[in-house]
């Protein structure tokens, strides 16, 4: 467990250093000044929980988790890996963890964003009860987009690059707003966080399990490949 504690730092740097979770805060800056003009607390919240559930949960978990792993074939270092002392499934794990840590980092950061520019907008009727709901929903719907996200590195991995899998998470930002008005879309992985977070009561036990379906086959499905069929 210390070596995938130490590994998963190490990686954790790399995305620091990649940059890439300051771009998606930074998009998002830009996405909540889309919503200056909203009049109260409640309008602003559900607004831009909305739009940071599918825009960012969905697109930008989708582009990190892919440049994590897919970084690795474009730059060739996935051989300097494979040469370090440390099993290719505790070096899988530790990726995933390092980015679940950055997935928790940037939703952070960007609720600490969308407060302050509320209270800079000096928006009216803020509702403490209203605000912990929508927290407590961004918050599930957070996870479910994490769980979503860990389907792309198996799609890097097997296409050994970053264009697949990037361009697959803008295939599920237009899966989710196709589908996500449609009584079909509680079904659809890619539609939930968006219908949870507005309808919370319209997901059932098949739309949970379909989410753990896409998280197990990303996770167990990209230690497999880099156990016994990529990296033979």
């Amino acid at each position: 467990m210390k070596q995938i504690w130490s590994m998963t730092k190490i990686e954790f740097y790399k995305i620091i250093r990649g940059h890439i979770p300051i771009y998606i805060l930074a998009f998002y800056s830009f996405l909540l000044l889309i919503h200056m003009q909203d009049k109260t607390w409640e309008e602003f919240l559900k607004n831009t929980f909305f739009m940071y559930s599918t825009v960012i949960g969905l697109m930008g978990f989708g582009i990190l988790s892919s440049w994590v792993f897919g970084r690795e074939y474009q730059d060739q270092t996935f051989k300097d890996l494979l040469s370090l002392p440390i099993s290719r499934t505790s070096l899988v794990c530790a990726k995933f963890f390092a980015l679940g840590l950055s997935f928790l980092g940037i939703t952070v950061l960007a609720i600490g964003g969308t407060f302050a520019m509320g209270l800079c907008l000096d928006f009216t009727n803020f509702d403490v009860l209203l605000t912990g709901t929508l927290l407590k929903r961004l918050g599930i719907v957070t996870l479910y987009n994490c769980s979503l996200s860990f389907l792309f590195p198996l799609i890097a991995s097997i296409t050994r690059g970053i264009l697949a899998p990037v361009s697959t998470s803008f295939v599920a930002i237009i899966i989710a707003a196709i589908f996500g008005s449609q009584p079909m879309g509680r079904y659809i992985p890619w539609t939930i966080s968006g219908i949870y977070l507005n309808n919370p009561q319209l997901i059932n036990w098949i739309s949970k399990f379909t989410i753990l379906a896409i998280l197990f086959i990303g996770v167990y499905g990209t230690i497999l490949w880099w156990n016994y069929v990529d990296q033979k």
